[in-house]
């Protein structure tokens, strides 16, 4: 057994020690006192009338007293038990000494022990603390921090804590590289379509045919640095108040080009003002995705409605296209990095729904994707206050 837990569990055995001796001289003190009040009011009956020695030795032996239980003789002359007390205070300074000196030990044991879990909880605090912030991590110190079961719970938590930040660092150094490679593919493209690009406009109709695979390799190209700088942290996002519906006409604006090559319409109908917390510029880049994906997957001569409602908790935004769906196994893939589905568009790259959903979330705006009821696919989007 280790000493600081012996001299832990000291304190309550003092306490209970010091109550104990006090109860012992207490009772031992109740039967001397008794006996001598007896004994000498015996001796003094005896003495004073001879001829009730017999019936007083009968009584002593017998151990019987008539009466008991009912008021006697020096109760009704006035006696209380305090007018027999003459002689005892030592007695009580002694008890009182034993139990004022056991209530302190109790009281120093509860605050220390009180003390000591307040730092052990501080420490563990402080520690998972660094873990979440990913600064360095404190060590668990001190000696009560060595022993018993809290012990070993800390030493798990800190091997967990350290397991975990080990794996957040890998992950984090695995991002930084994956980040960088992106933005290394995404530079040694540009040269190559720029080149391309200008040969293709100089060669006039026989360039035509090119324009269409190096726009998709542009945009390729584009959405690449896009990602590089989101997954490094270097996309700053500046929110501000913004009205929903002017969003979402430049969106609609910036796609004109492509609802009228597929005969596709955008029904945005006249909004009132929709106040909502967003960075502007990218949170419709975002939302235009999101059309630029119902436009792809609805038929010729159907029309893309766009519906909005708001509450006490959100602003929502509902972009629905007349195609025929999402299939149930690309539900819960399409926000992935270049996952395209099972009819994918021609000039998908698999990158602009994922582009979406990260620069929606990270202002706090959810968007998921679902089947509508009556048919086509729809997305649902929500900024919350």
């Amino acid at each position: 057994m280790k000493p600081s837990f012996v001299r832990r569990m000291a304190f309550p055995a003092v306490c209970l020690l010091a109550a104990a001796m006090a109860a012992g001289l207490l009772a031992f003190w109740s039967a001397a006192r008794q006996l001598a009040l007896l004994d000498g009011f015996c001796t003094a009956l005896v003495a004073r009338a001879p001829e009730t020695a017999d019936a007083v030795y009968a009584l002593v032996k017998e151990g019987t007293f008539a009466g008991q239980g009912a008021p006697g003789v020096l109760t009704e002359l006035g006696y209380r038990p305090r007018d027999f007390a003459a002689g005892a205070g030592w007695l009580f300074a002694v008890a009182g000494a034993c139990l004022c000196v056991g209530t302190a030990l109790l009281g120093g044991t509860f605050f220390f022990s009180r003390r000591a879990a307040h730092r052990q909880q501080r420490q563990l605090i402080d520690l998972l603390e660094a873990a979440r912030t990913g600064q360095p991590l404190p060590l668990l110190t001190g000696d009560r921090m060595a022993e018993g079961s809290f012990a070993r719970l800390a030493d798990e938590i800190q091997k967990t804590v350290t397991e975990l930040a080990l794996t957040r660092e890998a992950a984090v150094t695995a991002r930084d590289q994956f980040a960088q490679n992106l933005a290394n593919i995404a530079h040694q493209l540009k040269t190559p379509l720029t080149a391309l690009s200008l040969a293709a406009q100089n060669a006039g109709d026989a360039g035509g045919a090119l324009a269409a695979p190096l726009e998709r390799l542009t945009g390729l190209e584009e959405s690449l640095l896009l990602l590089a700088r989101l997954d490094a942290g270097a996309l700053p996002l500046q929110p501000e108040v913004t009205d929903l519906y002017t969003l979402l006409m430049m969106a609609a604006d910036n796609l004109q080009p492509l609802t009228d090559s597929a005969g596709v319409t955008l029904d945005i109908p006249e909004l009132e003002p929709l106040p909502v917390t967003c960075d502007p510029d990218w949170t419709m880049e975002a939302l235009l995705n999101l059309m630029k994906n119902n436009v792809e997957h609805a038929p010729a001569g159907s029309a893309v409605r766009c519906s909005c409602r708001r509450n006490a908790l959100y602003t929502q935004v509902v972009l629905q296209d007349a195609g025929s769906g999402f299939a149930q196994s690309d539900l819960p893939h399409l926000f992935e990095r270049f996952y395209r589905g099972e009819h994918p568009s021609p000039h998908s790259t698999g990158l602009g729904l994922a582009i979406a959903k990260e620069l929606l979330e990270r202002q706090n705006i959810l968007v998921h994707a679902e089947n509508a009821p009556e048919g086509g696919g729809r997305f649902v989007v929500r900024f919350y206050r």
